[in-house]
């Protein structure tokens, strides 16, 4: 089981990591962190307080929306590991022509690509305080 789950956590978390440093990138040119640096901030605490919680919108967004994947994902790395679970079951349901069976597992993965929204839709809730303002006011 540790190989299944090793290769699964590896792909997500490439792609998670590779937005993060895209994002934190993106924020560094911003005017305000370049203030901060000429108020003296140190680069750790302009880091952790000031630029991550901004570059965190992708990635939380990635990450919720990322349940889906690994769902589909799992199915795959199932199949070639010979690993008993949905992902052959699904392509012996397939294979076999069982609609109901196909369709069901196709209901879970859609169910898993709406929870992972809600998901990253509470953590978006939770860590940006734009959200939960309403943005910026235009007045």
């Amino acid at each position: 089981m540790l190989l299944p789950t090793l290769i699964l956590v590896i792909v997500e978390s490439a792609i998670i990591v590779r937005h993060v440093r895209a994002s934190v990138l993106e924020v560094l040119e911003a005017p305000y962190v370049h203030a901060a640096r000429a108020l003296g901030i140190s680069q750790v605490r302009l880091l952790l307080r000031h630029v991550l919680p901004v570059a965190a919108n992708p990635a939380i967004t990635l990450l919720g929306l990322s349940l889906a994947g690994l769902l589909s994902g799992s199915l795959l790395v199932e199949v070639v590991c010979g690993w008993p679970g949905l992902g052959p079951l699904i392509l012996e349901a397939t294979l076999a022509r069982d609609l109901y069976l196909v369709i069901g597992g196709l209901m879970l993965s859609a169910l898993f690509m709406v929870g992972g929204g809600l998901f990253a839709d509470a953590l978006l809730l939770l860590f940006d305080p734009r959200i939960r303002t309403g943005g910026v006011d235009a007045h």
